[in-house]
């Protein structure tokens, strides 16, 4: 019997993809800020009209998904990104249930 073992390829990414790479981190940080400005919203004026729970639970839902994926294929980026826009989805919801929004 032969014993095989994994061997890894060791390639040199091009210097454009390591900038890219950083700057996935930067967006990773970023983009799931932009959902701040309806949390603000909702908590200031104690009020969710116009908020759907049900879209927010189903994003809530996908972005569980993503985490997973991103814990199984160990990226950071993915983890980051997704992560914090679960935590702000999550405020929207309890805004939302806390302060009247509808479910359709």
């Amino acid at each position: 019997m032969r014993k095989y073992t994994a061997r890894k390829k060791i390639v040199k990414k091009p210097e454009n993809h390591r900038f890219v790479d950083k700057l996935i981190y930067l967006a990773a940080i970023l983009e799931p800020l932009v959902t701040l400005p309806q949390v603000i919203v909702i908590f200031r004026d104690k009020s969710a009209q116009g908020v759907s729970i049900s879209s927010w639970f189903g994003f809530q839902v996908l972005t569980a998904v993503w985490i997973w994926y991103g814990i199984v294929h160990k990226d950071k980026a993915i983890i980051i990104y997704q992560g914090l826009f679960f935590i702000f989805q999550g405020m929207v919801i309890v805004g939302g249930i806390m302060y009247g929004a509808k479910w359709w």
